[in-house]
């Protein structure tokens, strides 16, 4: 069985599995200090964070001096940066009504 889904080597996988055990720990865990739909919206926001960036994961190809070199970059296009921007709208929000919540 192959886990490379599941191997968190770079920031945006982290942030996407943040998003879901936060979306995920509102439905199964009962937090008393935190409203559920803030969290639940915190979560949102980082997974369409993580989504964006998963989206515009590239590889790159270059023949150069008789060898091949590859790399993988980000290239966001329109759609990948709508996705970015509410992400970051709505994880600044959420971390502001839960800070809210918490004073």
């Amino acid at each position: 069985m192959n886990f490379n889904l599941f191997k968190i080597d770079t920031w945006w996988k982290a942030v996407l599995i943040l998003g879901i055990i936060a979306c995920v720990g509102t439905a199964t865990i009962n937090i008393e200090f935190i409203e559920r739909k803030h969290l639940f919206g915190f979560g949102i926001g980082l997974i369409l964070i993580g989504f964006s960036h998963w989206i515009a994961w590239t590889t790159v190809n270059s023949f150069e001096q008789g060898g091949a070199l590859s790399w993988q970059i980000i290239k966001h296009n329109f759609i990948t940066i709508i996705l970015l921007f509410f992400g970051i709208i709505l994880t600044g929000l959420f971390v502001f009504f839960i800070i809210k919540g918490l004073i």
